[in-house]
């Protein structure tokens, strides 16, 4: 079934293509051991080579002997195995945010230097639902429902994004695939964690399919972002920090909180939220100032929106 779903998913949301040379990522948890195991199983049929990485983030003593399961797994299997340690000391930042920073950055360079197009994960469907209702609760609009893309821009994809994690346990169980269990994914303190164990499991008492639901919300809203974002109007030159409020105001409204989005991104690395976006797209009507965050705000400047920085206003709280 697994196998099956897996085969759907690349083909249906075109994830490789023949002759793609797949860097699979296994931190040795059941569901990356169970994609590196399927993706083995199905390169011939889809003309594919493949190679293993796995990343030791230095977070439990077992970490390293749980790197050395995955090559001797992939040994198994004759997959070229590689590793790497990477360093989480940081302040100030989600010690899961760094860690899946630098998980993807190091993934980006081995895969760079063992000439491989795409980087395979092992996000599945609950992964799916569970980070789309964790952005509902934070508020999230349109983009945010999209949930996590199938296949990104620089190379990661999903295969196993239509699998439901039971299936993929069980897939590994009945195979006896060596794998582990990571504390981390019992930890209550985690968002996710609270989300997969106590919020899903109350709402799939009123609507079983309520994971099915999710994901299906997901696509559809993933379909709409790409028809919306298709159509956007060009962006100014890069480093234009100046643009015309009647230009703007013209675009009709879901098209203009996007453009407004990308425009600020671009100029400032910043992602701003909603409410951000709400009050900047107001400023096209009348005077006044936004601030954004980190030293930035956008302000009503003459006849447009004008995006500022300013040193001393950098530790300053989001608030618009």
């Amino acid at each position: 079934m697994i196998t099956s779903t897996v085969r759907r998913t690349l083909r249906e949301r075109a994830l490789v293509s023949p002759g793609d040379h797949v860097l699979v990522a296994c931190s040795g948890g059941p569901d990356s051991t169970t994609l590196l195991h399927v993706l083995h199983r199905l390169r011939t049929e889809l003309g594919i080579t493949i190679c293993v990485a796995s990343i030791d983030h230095g977070l439990r003593a077992e970490s390293a002997s749980e790197v050395a399961q995955v090559g001797a797994f992939a040994s198994t299997l004759g997959v070229p195995f590689y590793s790497t340690r990477v360093d989480l000391a940081t302040k100030g930042v989600s010690i899961q945010a760094r860690a899946r920073e630098l998980r993807y950055r190091a993934l980006q360079e081995i895969a760079r230097s063992h000439g491989a197009a795409r980087i395979a994960v092992g996000h599945t469907q609950d992964d799916q639902a569970e980070t789309v209702l964790a952005r509902m609760l934070r508020g999230a609009g349109v983009r945010g429902l999209g949930g996590i893309e199938a296949r990104r821009s620089d190379g990661v994809i999903r295969p196993l994004l239509d699998c439901r994690r039971s299936d993929v346990l069980a897939y590994a169980t009945d195979r006896s695939l060596p794998f582990v269990d990571d504390p981390s994914n019992h930890q209550r303190a985690f968002e996710r964690v609270r989300v997969r164990h106590e919020i899903l499991p109350r709402l799939a008492v009123e609507d079983p399919r309520v994971v099915e639901h999710l994901c299906a919300l997901s696509d559809e809203a993933a379909e709409l972002n790409a028809y919306l974002d298709a159509r956007l109007p060009e962006l100014p030159p890069e480093g234009d920090r100046f643009v015309l409020a009647e230009t703007v105001a013209e675009l009709p409204a879901p098209i203009r909180i996007r453009w407004l989005r990308s425009w600020i991104e671009r100029e400032t690395g910043l992602c701003p939220n909603r409410s951000h976006l709400t009050e900047v797209g107001r400023l096209l009507m009348g005077q006044g100032e936004v601030l954004l965050g980190s030293g930035w705000s956008v302000c009503r400047q003459g006849g447009g929106l004008s995006l500022q920085y300013r040193e001393h206003r950098r530790t300053r709280s989001n608030r618009s």
